[in-house]
This record gives structure tokens, sequence and C-alpha cells, in this order.
């Protein structure tokens, strides 16, 4: 009966160690996730902005905003 036991707080140990490490990588993963959003969002805008650019300078007017 020792053994049994012995061997379930093993693989309890081993279990809580995979947990850790597979916290570590979600926290990881959502850390990237968020600075993959602010680079997007930056990039919509800088898009948004050359794209305005580039019709003032054909002397275009930018569509309205319900477009």
């Amino acid at each position: 009966m020792e053994d049994r036991i012995i061997e379930l707080e093993i693989r309890l140990a081993h279990h809580e160690v995979l947990l850790g490490d597979l916290n570590d990588v979600v926290v990881r993963q959502a850390r990237e996730l968020d600075r993959l959003a602010r680079e997007l969002a930056l990039l919509r805008e800088q898009v948004k902005a050359q794209a305005e650019l580039n019709l003032a300078a054909r002397g275009e007017e930018p569509p309205p905003p319900h477009y």
C-alpha cells in the first residue's frame, strides 16, 4: 500500500511540473498575441494614413465614413 502512495505522489509531482510548464507557455503566447495585436493596429493606422496621403496627392477626397 505504501508503494502505491509513493507512486501517486511521484506522479502528482510530475503533473505539477508539467502544469507549471504549460502555464508558462500559455502566458508567453498571450504576451505574444498582445504584442502582435498592437503591431497590427499600428500597421492599420499607417496604411490608412498612407492611403489618405495618396488621395490628397492626387487631389481626391477620401470616401465618406459610411463606406
